[in-house]
């Protein structure tokens, strides 16, 4: 049994048209949010079904919100040099149930930044060297790149990815390239941490797994229990017809037969032990 679930569009002043005009808009989108329980942009199921009111029947287990936050991204303009809190930052700083750690698997090729240490961005700052400060790599398709909470990151232009992250909105921005867009210098140095960027890049992507979620890349099988699935490929999924970038759920107790290439995401141990401690 599977349940699709409908995507939502965020206008951004980085975003692609081409990305806006694959989900049918004129605007100028950067963030297709295709799984979210999340406030601002919760997206609508089958058979009326609530991510977040119907959540024990889906995963199992009552949550503050849907915990999985599921995006497709693509970008004309770097976004900003950015970085998310952790969850113990997140209740501290903004009273957050938990922080903002992703990943991002890149379908086309792409090109990102990654701020190795918060030395260098504090330098940056004051003198504008951006060049040192921040390392650009290329992301061939098919790489991933995982970025826990307290990575200094940005994504540049081109390429098309699909984000999986704690269902969280917190950025702290720390350079916009000019734009004139709010900073959040203060809080950005309290959560930054220092990182390697070759210890986030993982090549020829097959799975991965942290604290907050697993994730696979398939071409069929039986998924068994709850799972979000994202299409990468035409295929078959339970009998019917799917498409790039179609997203669905399967519930928990329940099955599928996937016959097509796509990343199935389930959540990691910190949510499947939410409510054990006490």
């Amino acid at each position: 049994m599977t349940i699709k679930v409908f995507p939502k569009l965020r206008e951004q002043i980085w975003g692609s048209y081409r990305l806006g005009k694959i989900f049918g808009s004129d605007e100028r989108i950067g963030e297709v949010w295709l799984l979210s329980g999340h406030p601002l942009f919760i997206t609508e199921a089958e058979n009326g079904l609530d991510l977040n009111e119907d959540m024990e029947k889906l995963i199992g287990k009552k949550l503050p919100r849907f915990p999985l936050l599921v995006k497709l991204i693509s970008a004309e303009d770097w976004l900003s040099v950015q970085v998310h809190p952790n969850d113990e930052e997140a209740r501290e700083l903004e009273s957050e149930p938990w922080g903002k750690t992703e990943a991002w698997y890149f379908v086309e090729k792409g090109q990102i930044a990654i701020g190795e240490d918060p030395e260098k961005i504090r330098k940056a700052l004051e003198d504008n060297s951006w060049n040192e400060a921040l390392k650009k790599v290329e992301i061939e398709p098919g790489n991933f790149v995982f970025l826990p909470a307290g990575t200094v990151h940005a994504l540049g232009p081109g390429g098309l990815l699909v984000e999986v992250q704690q269902a969280s909105d917190l950025t702290y921005r720390v350079y916009d390239w000019g734009r004139g867009r709010e900073l959040h210098i203060e809080k950005a140095f309290k959560v930054m941490k220092k990182r390697k960027v070759e210890d986030l890049i993982e090549k020829n992507f097959k799975d991965f797994e942290c604290e907050y979620f697993k994730i696979e890349k398939l071409r069929e099988g039986e998924l068994k229990g709850f799972c979000a699935i994202v299409i990468l490929e035409n295929g078959v999924l339970d009998n019917r017809r799917v498409l790039p970038f179609e997203t669905f759920i399967v519930p928990k107790g329940e099955k599928a037969k996937l016959q097509a290439p796509a990343l199935v995401m389930r959540i990691g141990k910190f949510f499947e032990q939410w409510g054990d401690k006490k």
